[in-house]
């Protein structure tokens, strides 16, 4: 007996490019709602699937260029669809690349405004002790703290 190897049609290639496509979105979007409830911690959970779906998206959209008759016989609804999967994708993609440089920037800004507080209390020329404490005038060791306030938001 022979196995039947057939291969799959427009319209199965087409509906798997979709599934595909829309679970990509579904995840890019998801990760910027994390960035938006400053929740960036969650996004590690999503990593795994997001890469491994954009890496299958990448190979489908290869092979199709390649043999672009793959999507041959699509009706006018289906080809439609594909479309609108394609311009979610994009628009998916464009606010998670927004939202991940905006928290990228978020976090560089923060880290220099620490770095920034305690490279000032460094340059205070106040004189110190043999044991790190601020000397004051009087001679006596008094700790010195240094207020910091932060902004949570992106």
């Amino acid at each position: 007996m022979i196995a039947n190897h057939s291969t799959p049609s427009g319209k199965d290639n087409a509906a798997d490019l979709i599934r595909m496509t829309d679970r990509l979105s579904q995840l890019m979007e998801q990760e910027v709602e994390l960035l938006r409830g400053r929740r960036a911690n969650d996004i590690q959970a999503l990593q795994s699937d997001k890469e491994s779906l954009a890496a299958v998206y990448q190979r489908i959209i290869t092979d199709l260029q390649h043999n672009p008759a793959a999507l041959a016989g699509l009706d006018d609804q289906r080809r439609d669809r594909l479309k609108h999967a394609a311009a979610r994708l994009q628009g998916a993609a464009t606010g998670n690349a927004i939202a991940l440089r905006s928290a990228i920037e978020a976090n560089h800004q923060l880290i220099e405004t620490i770095a920034g507080a305690i490279r000032d209390q460094g340059n205070a020329h106040a004189p110190y002790t043999s044991n790190g404490r601020i000397a004051h005038g009087n001679g006596v060791q008094t700790k010195q703290h240094m207020p910091v306030s932060l902004n949570n938001t992106l």
